[in-house]
């Protein structure tokens, strides 16, 4: 092409795998050539962050449409600014007011969601399956749920709940727990039982019990 690409143009991503490893993408440009005979090029993604062997990586699928433009209208320098939806592919939420809201959501439903709705901030990463983990800032609760309804929650108070259908393992060298009072609503079985003291209405000493 001997004129310049001046200006920005809507593309379709045809492939993400750059031969040269240099994170391009190629697109084909529907409005500049033929049909059946587009313009195609490789395009640098454009990333909020991007570093040596780090940074912000999410490479639009293939058949998206993607925003092209041109380093000084050099159809070998192209570049991906953006993307967008369109009437084939829509967004994950329709906007509301007021606009507090902010969202990641992958292919597979994950989603990210930041609620900035004052004086009740809350952030919340949640799966398509049902798990979710809440960090809520008016209730200043931290909230870790599994998709079956059991799980933990640390209150503002300095609670820490924790639900559960099965029973709770905890593998470790050692247990310390340290507190004034300890309460078991139910039967206390173990192996070997060490202490120095008994304070109970009922008690009956028998083997495995050191005195």
């Amino acid at each position: 092409m001997s004129e310049g690409l001046y200006g920005l143009y809507p593309a379709l991503v045809t492939d993400i795998v750059d031969p040269d490893r240099l994170g391009r993408v190629e697109v084909r440009l529907p409005s500049l050539g033929t049909t059946g005979d587009e313009l195609r090029v490789r395009a640098t993604l454009l990333s909020p962050y991007a570093d040596d062997g780090q940074g912000f990586v999410a490479y639009p699928a293939v058949g998206s449409q993607v925003v092209i433009g041109f380093e000084a209208g050099d159809a070998n320098r192209a570049y991906v600014v953006g993307s967008c939806w369109n009437g084939k592919e829509t967004a994950p939420v329709e906007a509301t007011r007021p606009n507090n809201k902010r969202m990641l959501r992958s292919r597979a439903g994950s989603v990210l969601e930041f609620d900035d709705t004052e004086a009740a901030p809350k952030l919340t990463v949640k799966t398509d399956g049902g798990h979710t983990l809440v960090l809520d800032g008016g209730s200043r609760e931290v909230r870790l749920t599994h998709a079956d309804g059991f799980g933990m929650t640390l209150t503002a108070s300095g609670q820490v709940r924790i639900t559960s259908n099965a029973p709770l393992d905890i593998s470790a060298p050692a247990v310390n727990v340290h507190a004034a009072t300890a309460t078991f609503d139910g039967t206390v079985t173990c192996t070997t039982l060490q202490t120095t003291a008994v304070v109970s209405p009922s008690y009956t000493p028998g083997a495995g019990n050191v005195w």
